[in-house]
């Protein structure tokens, strides 16, 4: 997402007016997405494959007793060479889902985002690079939809298993999220507070990031 920027020929002139052109920043869109997709799912293919590894290689009497409670989650999966692979292809597919979710979701306020900050730029300034800001709003809604999300459907999915009750570990989330349980309705009242939480601290880091380009971006026009 922070990589959204724009090149433009230095004897091209920015105007207030500026159109977007919708077929190119569909496609954009869509190449991000797929491209966000891809290293969100290798990242998380390659995460749960090696931390499996490591955890055989330990030695310990029960190796990896905590990770094997993905299993729960992850038909098939354990910690064993066999569950290492699976893992890899939960872990791709799972990635792969949520970032292209998260870009998706991002990308439905990047058409307002970049034609109000193109309409912010001097009629008569030539400019070479154009670094669209983060939208805090729109990256606190995608990623909070998405934390919110795979709590209500981890959760879901214990319940309808059966295991709501047997789920110690997944219980230790009430000390952190008030009202939480394993269940239905707890799903959602956890799920509510930890969208908000992931929201404020999207707005935080926007918010730093973008007046670090700001500041940057008014040094780059002194200097020319």
């Amino acid at each position: 997402m922070s990589n959204n920027v724009y090149q433009i020929n230095t004897r091209q002139q920015v105007a207030p007016d500026t159109e977007i052109d919708e077929r190119l920043l569909k496609t954009v869109v869509r190449f991000n997405t797929l491209l966000t997709g891809l290293v969100m799912g290798v990242l998380g293919a390659a995460s749960l494959f090696f931390i499996t590894l490591l955890s055989l290689r330990r030695g310990l009497p029960d190796p990896g007793h905590y990770l094997n409670l993905l299993g729960v989650f992850l038909p098939g999966y354990e910690v064993s060479p066999t569950g290492a692979w699976i893992g890899l292809l939960w872990g791709g597919v799972i990635g792969a889902l949520c970032g292209a979710a998260l870009y998706r979701i991002y990308a439905r306020n990047l058409r307002e985002h970049v034609r109000s900050f193109l309409a912010q730029e001097n009629a008569n300034e030539s400019t070479q690079h154009l670094i669209v800001p983060i939208g805090g709003n729109a990256l606190g809604l995608a990623l909070g939809s998405v934390t919110a999300g795979s709590l209500i459907l981890t959760t879901s999915w214990l319940v309808l298993r059966g295991t709501a009750e047997e789920s110690i570990h997944a219980r230790l989330l009430e000390h952190y999220l008030a009202g939480y349980s394993v269940s239905f309705t707890g799903s959602l009242i956890g799920a509510a507070q930890l969208f908000l939480v992931v929201y404020l601290l999207c707005q935080l880091w926007s918010g730093i990031y973008n007046s670090i380009i700001h500041i940057r971006h008014r040094r780059w026009r002194d200097e020319r």
